[in-house]
């Protein structure tokens, strides 16, 4: 990207904010916008989940950062309220131009809290499920949504890559830095058999475990059987499983009902959305459990009756509180399409001229798929002109509609 991009600039002069955690490859996106032109104000959308070395390295490089980990609430809503202070050249408090997001908390807060200060951006660009939810439920359905959005998230070669080969490969580190317990022959019991769901599936399957899977969904339930994974219902789930994982991107995933069922000793942890997708309110606030810190990732809860319940990272996303979440080259791939998203709609405004989602074009996914793997474009087969006029494709591409399910 920045080989190609560099001295295009096709993002001089625009004001970009991001709201994504600070880790080394955070950095490394936010530093490939300033190369790109842009004038980047950035923040965390996360209280836990930063690297403060990142950080302080993209604060050295001249970006105006706000984040760190382990933030009070306080100071979460203060890194949103000083991250969008943007300037024109007389020195004026001006809002951002487009918005980067995960989870759209910050889009969120400012809609409803402080829309003067966001009152000039033009498009924002959502990386996550919960997120594009989150969008729907308090805005779009509502009809009062105030710009449009990319939803980076469907991006092919997002959601195929991050969220199913960075689930696959992150969960185990941060599960077994949080437990450090034997898996292989342990009953673990998966909520949501999406995209996350189906990258720690293949991780727990792979290690030895007996996996079985919960889900509302018939469509992904039919999957989970023809791939060979017990389907169950979920009160049958939570007496049989000793490792539950939420994968779900829904509240409440596991509540107060579901844990009365589960047998003493039971690992819970959530994969998918900050502390929601647990209950772990009801850890917090239930005067009647004795907490035991086992270490700073897992913490035992003793019911009245003596009953025990593991819960890892107080109910936050287990990959990224206890591990370093998903490795680089996956990361890489998002970032490739959350800049092409970005710089799509900076150069083809009108292309998005509705208040409404979009999905970044299919000809963007193919190219974020070469940009992200440089070697599989000398061994791509090339179609011939005959076989393209069948097909109804262009020969350079892109070769699937734009409806085409991979």
């Amino acid at each position: 990207l920045e080989k190609e991009y560099k001295l295009k600039k096709p993002l001089r002069g625009v004001n970009i904010l991001g709201s994504i955690l600070v880790s080394y490859e955070t950095a490394n996106f936010i530093l490939l916008l300033k190369k790109l032109g842009a004038n980047v104000r950035w923040c965390s959308d996360s209280l836990h989940y930063s690297v403060d070395e990142a950080c302080a390295y993209v604060a050295a490089e001249g970006v105006p950062v706000f984040a760190k980990r382990g933030m009070t609430i306080d100071e979460y809503y203060w890194v949103f309220n000083e991250s969008v202070k943007f300037r024109d050249k007389k020195g004026n408090i001006i809002s951002p131009d487009y918005i980067l997001d995960d989870g759209a908390e910050f889009t969120e807060y400012m809609l409803k809290k402080h829309p003067e200060k966001i009152d000039r951006v033009k498009g924002m660009c959502e990386q996550t499920t919960s997120g594009i939810t989150l969008m729907y439920t308090q805005f779009i359905n509502k009809g009062v949504l105030q710009f449009p959005i990319i939803n980076v998230n469907e991006s092919i070669t997002k959601a195929k890559f991050d969220n199913v080969y960075g689930s696959r490969e992150s969960l185990l580190e941060g599960l077994q830095n949080a437990m450090n317990v034997q898996l292989g022959g342990k009953r673990v019991v998966i909520f949501g058999f999406g995209e996350v769901g189906k990258g720690c599936v293949q991780a727990m399957r792979g290690i030895g475990a007996n996996v079985s899977i919960v889900e509302i969904d018939p469509i992904m339930a039919m999957q989970a059987i023809m791939e060979g994974y017990t389907l169950l219902e979920k009160e049958q789930a939570c007496r049989w499983g000793q490792i539950f994982i939420t994968t779900t991107g829904c509240i409440k995933t596991i509540d107060e009902h579901e844990l009365m069922l589960m047998n003493s000793g039971a690992y819970v942890m959530n994969m998918s959305e900050h502390d929601m997708e647990v209950n772990s309110h009801f850890f917090r606030k239930n005067k009647e459990l004795r907490k035991i810190k086992i270490n700073h990732n897992l913490d035992k809860y003793v019911f009245p009756n003596g009953k025990e319940i593991y819960l890892l990272c107080d109910g936050f996303i287990v990959n990224l509180y206890a591990g370093k979440g998903h490795p680089p080259k996956v990361m890489g791939i998002t970032f490739t399409n959350m800049t092409l998203a970005i710089i799509d709609m900076v150069e083809h405004p009108e292309d998005y001229g509705e208040k409404r989602v979009y999905r970044l074009p299919r000809k963007l996914d193919e190219k974020a798929a070469i940009l992200s793997f440089p070697e599989i474009a000398q061994k791509l087969n090339k179609l011939s002109k005959e076989q393209a006029d069948y097909l109804g494709v262009n020969i350079q591409g892109p070769y699937k509609r734009e409806g085409y399910r991979y």
